[in-house]
């Protein structure tokens, strides 16, 4: 209408078509994106025929909203990876702890009877055996074992440490995640709608140029965009930090 009333020229109705052109474009490759996340989701699911038809039963704004607090007091000693280091740190100690003990052989006790009848009576014998070891103090089976015991212990702590180590990164992604989320949509995102808003009323009463008006609706766009960002940034970054304390459970997805 506007072109139509030469308050507006060609050029400036191609840029308009140009830009809705373009979102319609993102539009589309963010419901593609979205089909191939759905496929890539089913066939973790084991769907027999991933199609991309599943149905979240959870939207990224509720995730965002209804997150459980993290355990921030959580250290990660009770994880299947730390726990099998300590049962083969306890393993290889229990190991030394023999090869000590056979430094000293153990003593054999003897007993023997005899019965030949006719020719030679009846014997009775006992015998105690006590090896004495002067040169062999079993002390080359020692080495390996307190060798192993090192090893043992340093694979113990590196496993406990690695795991602190997940669970802080974790932390840390999780809480700025929340952060940046909560500033877009309790500050950035409001202001940047309303001078969308306030530039499209101004532009149609002619108090804005078009590019004025381009600006606002691509700068706010963006800002939506980023705000989709920060809450799926929430929504991993919490996954992860369950799966770094062993606390992940499924998430509910039905067909």
């Amino acid at each position: 209408m506007r072109l139509q009333a030469g308050e507006i020229s060609n050029s400036d109705k191609s840029q308009i078509e140009i830009t809705a052109e373009q979102f319609e474009l993102n539009a589309q490759s963010a419901k593609s994106a979205a089909a191939q996340a759905r496929v890539a989701l089913e066939v973790l699911l084991g769907v027999p025929h991933p199609n991309g038809g599943c149905e979240l039963s959870d939207r990224l704004e509720t995730l965002c909203v209804t997150t459980t607090p993290l355990n921030t007091n959580s250290v990660g000693t009770w994880r299947p990876d730390v726990i099998a280091a300590e049962a083969v740190l306890r393993k290889v100690e229990a190991d030394l702890r023999v090869q000590k003990a056979n430094r000293i052989p153990d003593p054999k006790v003897l007993a023997q009877y005899e019965h030949e009848p006719p020719d030679a009576p009846n014997t009775v014998g006992f015998g105690v055996s006590f090896p004495v070891p002067l040169w062999n103090r079993n002390r080359g089976n020692i080495l390996a074992a307190e060798a192993a015991r090192e090893q043992g212990r340093l694979a113990f702590e590196k496993a406990k440490a690695e795991a602190v180590a997940d669970i802080a990164v974790s932390r840390l992604a999780y809480e700025d995640a929340l952060k940046r989320w909560r500033s877009y949509r309790d500050s950035i995102r409001p202001k940047s709608e309303q001078i969308r808003h306030t530039m499209a009323y101004a532009y149609q009463k002619g108090g804005a140029s078009l590019l004025d008006l381009l600006v606002a609706e691509r700068n706010d766009n963006d800002i939506r965009l980023a705000s989709a960002q920060a809450a799926s940034d929430i929504a991993s970054a919490g996954a992860a930090f369950k799966a770094a304390t062993q606390e992940i459970q499924p998430s509910q997805v039905k067909q």
